[in-house]
């Protein structure tokens, strides 16, 4: 339990505030009433100001809409200001090269793949035979 469900839970009845406070003093009760009061003034301060932040943002916001809409503008067109139909996602591409190989037939084979990913199975044994590397293979 946190200090402040503790501190909910020891607050939330009469009988439970009366046991936690016999041995207090009425001047401490009064001191403590009064500081309880000052924490609630500020908390209710920041919420009004908050209110007024949030108030203020909702009407430029709403402002904002209504000039978008006599302009004739939509927030999918902001998508596209850079050049029409391309998007700022890069995409990862992998080179394509040319490789040669000879299968288990003794066959001469081009294959055209990237230098990572899987192979073919027969360019998979050529290369466990021969102990090279892939990029050995690949053609200009």
């Amino acid at each position: 339990m946190t200090l402040l469900d503790e501190l909910h839970h020891r607050l939330g009845s009469k009988s439970r505030i009366r046991s936690l406070f016999k041995d207090v003093s009425v001047q401490d009760l009064e001191k403590m009433l009064d500081r309880l009061k000052e924490v609630h003034g500020e908390k209710l301060q920041s919420r009004v100001k908050e209110d007024v932040k949030r108030q203020k943002k909702m009407s430029d916001i709403a402002a904002i809409q209504k000039e978008m809409t006599d302009l004739g503008i939509t927030l999918s067109d902001f998508d596209n200001l850079t050049e029409p139909g391309k998007s700022n996602k890069r995409r990862r591409t992998a080179a394509k090269h040319s490789f040669q190989y000879k299968n288990m037939a003794g066959e001469t084979v081009l294959w055209e793949g990237s230098t990572t990913g899987r192979l073919p199975r027969d360019f998979q044994k050529y290369l466990e035979k021969t102990q090279k590397k892939r990029t050995e293979c690949i053609v200009e």
